[in-house]
């Protein structure tokens, strides 16, 4: 009898051992964190006289001056370069000779610079939402080169602006340059 308890007093004390070991817990804890990063925007829109879209003039005459007052507005939340390209064309392929690009305060002002590549590149670096000063005033068709071939021809003043972001040199790829004309802003941050 005592060899039966004392071997049912040990089968009890394995179990209770068993138990209380399967039961011990150690002091954890879990974290996870995300770090969520949201890409900037580089969003652009041409402005002529004041609107988007394309500005219709009809019956037009050699001699004529009509406003085209050419602004570029940011509508993304980066800071950007801005150039745009301003390229006269005459239905038939009519020579352009005739066709006087007049520019914003009577040159290309304090605020644009050629770049010699066909563009012109906005010397400031245009902020999230704001507007470049006007590049383009005014388009004049001289008289005194406009004849009667130009009769019934249509002009179209193409404008295509382009903006990168201004960090990090992207200019260089996006608009395959080396460096930026000479009175360009340089990005410093």
């Amino acid at each position: 009898m005592k060899k039966s308890l004392l071997i049912g007093l040990l089968i009890f004390s394995l179990v209770a051992l068993l138990v209380v070991g399967g039961t011990m817990a150690w002091f954890t804890d879990t974290k996870e964190a995300s770090n969520n990063f949201t890409a900037g925007t580089v969003k652009i829109q041409i402005l002529e006289n004041g609107q988007t879209g394309a500005v219709v003039k009809e019956n037009v005459n050699p001699g004529d001056t009509y406003d085209k007052e050419v602004k570029v507005q940011s509508l993304g939340t980066k800071r950007t370069y801005v150039r745009v390209s301003i390229n006269p064309v005459w239905e038939g392929n009519l020579p352009i000779n005739n066709v006087n690009l007049i520019f914003a305060s009577g040159e290309l002002g304090t605020n644009w610079v050629d770049g010699g590549d066909g563009w012109y590149y906005y010397k400031h670096i245009l902020a999230a939402g704001a507007l470049t000063e006007p590049l383009l005033s005014k388009v004049e068709i001289t008289g005194s080169l406009t004849g009667d071939d130009y009769q019934g021809k249509k002009l179209t003043v193409n404008v295509k602006a382009e903006a990168v972001q201004a960090s990090h040199e992207a200019y260089k790829d996006a608009f395959g340059i080396t460096a930026l004309p000479a009175g360009v802003e340089i990005w410093t941050e």
